[in-house]
């Protein structure tokens, strides 16, 4: 990060705070800085790309920091643009709401002048992919405006054929973010939107190449996969808001992804809902109503060969599960038409209430 080549927005109410930052960023050698009060004065430079990064305070004009960054971030599709929370709110929900908005650092008030350079770092650092791939994807970048198709695509093909890891990533940030490793949390998340961008970017320069050598069908799947990765990044952010609003309504819960579980399934998100049952098995993958719980997710989605598989999981941590074994009888007679599930509590052998039951 050249601090001579870029451009800070400073978003806040207090100009106490504003002087404070803006002298930081003058000692830093920092470009250009312009303070704001309100973020649609900031939005048509984030659109033209004429600001490298934000700052945001914990209030701007009638909103929470946290609200002005989602505001900021529909608005202007700026998934890759550094904005970093500085702020004096140091409680446990403010900060979780500004990682779940999508805060790229978290500076607390009142900061050192190393402290606010180390974020600023970690910020781009983070959220830059590795230098490598960045420079492979910009010279077949360069091999599509030069019309070399061929070379271009044999350049996107070598990026696109390792696995994406976003999604590692983003269930490290989430287990980061449960585990209150705020400074984690916010690295993995970053990471994991820096790799899923690097791979959409690909398969959209892997289009053109293929509508350079008129492939129209090549060009239309290439656009379509870079559609689905951007499509995902949209769905692993809802699941992040989710889960942040679960562990600010209960932070001391013993598996939150449990809670998470529940709520998709009740959405009908199937697929989601046993994404999270996935991560909670490694936290408690010994109680008797996780088991329930995803054999019901499993149901809904009619793979009934795991539901009964959970279920007998179930009923042999617990032998009075009553509830678990009429369910399990029913799909053993292949009665799919009757697999409603009533409303009840369990409770685990030590005595102690289990993980909350999906009714």
């Amino acid at each position: 990060m050249d601090r001579s080549e870029i451009s800070v927005a400073i978003l806040t109410n207090n100009q106490h705070h504003a002087t404070r930052d803006k002298q930081c960023l003058v000692k830093l050698n920092v470009k250009s800085i312009k303070v704001f009060d309100d973020p649609e004065d900031v939005l048509e430079s984030v659109r033209q790309q004429e600001v490298q990064l934000v700052l945001i305070d914990a209030a701007v004009r009638n909103m929470t920091g946290s609200a002005c960054l989602r505001a900021l971030r529909k608005a202007a599709n700026t998934a890759l643009l550094p904005a970093i929370m500085v702020t004096p709110e140091s409680q446990l929900q403010a900060v979780v709401d500004a990682i779940a908005a999508g805060c790229n650092g978290y500076v607390i008030r009142p900061y050192s002048l190393q402290t606010f350079e180390r974020h600023l770092r970690m910020a781009f650092e983070s959220m830059s992919g590795d230098s490598i791939e960045t420079a492979q994807l910009d010279a077949a970048t360069e091999l599509v405006a030069q019309g070399r198709f061929d070379e271009a695509i044999s350049e996107f093909n070598e990026l696109v054929e390792e696995e994406n890891e976003a999604v590692a990533f983003f269930n490290k940030g989430m287990d980061y973010l449960r585990r209150r490793k705020f400074g984690k949390a916010i690295l993995a998340f970053n990471k994991a939107v820096a790799l899923n961008s690097m791979y959409a970017e690909a398969y959209k320069g892997m289009a053109y190449a293929y509508k350079g050598k008129g492939d129209d069908a090549g060009f239309r799947a290439c656009l379509d996969k870079s559609a689905s990765i951007l499509a995902m990044q949209d769905r692993l952010d809802e699941l992040k808001e989710l889960f942040a609003e679960i562990l600010q309504a209960n932070p001391d819960a013993i598996n939150p992804y449990n809670t998470m579980g529940i709520d998709l399934r009740k959405k009908g998100d199937y697929v989601g809902a046993m994404h999270a049952y996935t991560q909670a098995l490694t936290l408690t993958p010994n109680d008797e109503n996780l088991h329930y719980n995803i054999a019901k997710a499993c149901i809904f989605s009619k793979d009934y060969d795991a539901a009964m598989e959970h279920l007998e999981k179930a009923a042999g941590l617990r032998q009075d599960f009553e509830e678990a074994k009429r369910l399990l009888a029913k799909l053993r007679a292949k009665q799919y038409d009757s697999l409603g599930v009533s409303n009840g509590a369990a409770r685990s052998p030590s005595g102690r209430d289990g993980l909350a039951m999906d009714s």
